[in-house]
Parts: structure tokens; sequence; C-alpha cells
């Protein structure tokens, strides 16, 4: 795969929680910033083709929005978290928002 070598500016607080999850993640920070990049370029695209798509042909109706959401449940998006992902989620805000340990549990 053809690599571009880029030099981007990052706020400081950004570019700190960058290299904190980068190493967490057990990969280089490059490797982090890729992955982030895809992520939401991913996601973007997919917000603008469905943008795309309703200015085409009209919202879905009932049975295509159903099909829809069936297809968005079978691929994980949007369903209910564990209890484990919650506690798992609020101990990493916690974590960015520098709580205390103490306030981390609840």
């Amino acid at each position: 795969m053809a690599v571009e070598k880029l030099s981007v500016s990052l706020p400081d607080v950004v570019a700190a929680r960058a290299r904190r999850a980068a190493e967490r993640a057990g990969v280089p920070l490059s490797t982090w910033l890729a992955e982030a990049a895809e992520a939401a370029a991913d996601l973007a695209e997919a917000q603008a083709a469905a943008v795309e798509y309703v200015a085409r042909f009209g919202e879905p109706d009932a049975e295509d929005a159903a099909e829809i959401r069936a297809k968005l449940a079978e691929a994980g998006i949007g369903l209910p978290e564990s209890l484990e992902e919650v506690a798992a989620r609020r101990a990493a805000l916690a974590r960015l928002l520098g709580f205390p340990d103490e306030r981390r549990a609840g």
C-alpha cells in the first residue's frame, strides 16, 4: 500500500489524547490516526450517500425503512449496550475527563 507522509497540526490536548489512545491500542500514533481518519471518512461518506439517496429517491417507505433497520441491527449498529460496555464507556470518559479513580466507578 502506498503511503503519503503528511504534516498536520493538532491542538495540544487532542494530540495528547491521540497519543494515549494509540498507546492503549498498542499501535504507533500514525496507525491510530490513519484508522481514526478512515473511520471518520467512512462515516462522512455514508452520511453523504444517505443525503444523496433521499434527494434522488425521497424518504424510504415503511417497508424499505424496516429493511434498513434490520440490516443495521444485523451489523450491530443501534443495538443496546451491555452493562459491561456501559461501564467501560463510562470509565473511559472518566479517564478522559481526568476524574480521580473513585469517581470512575459509578
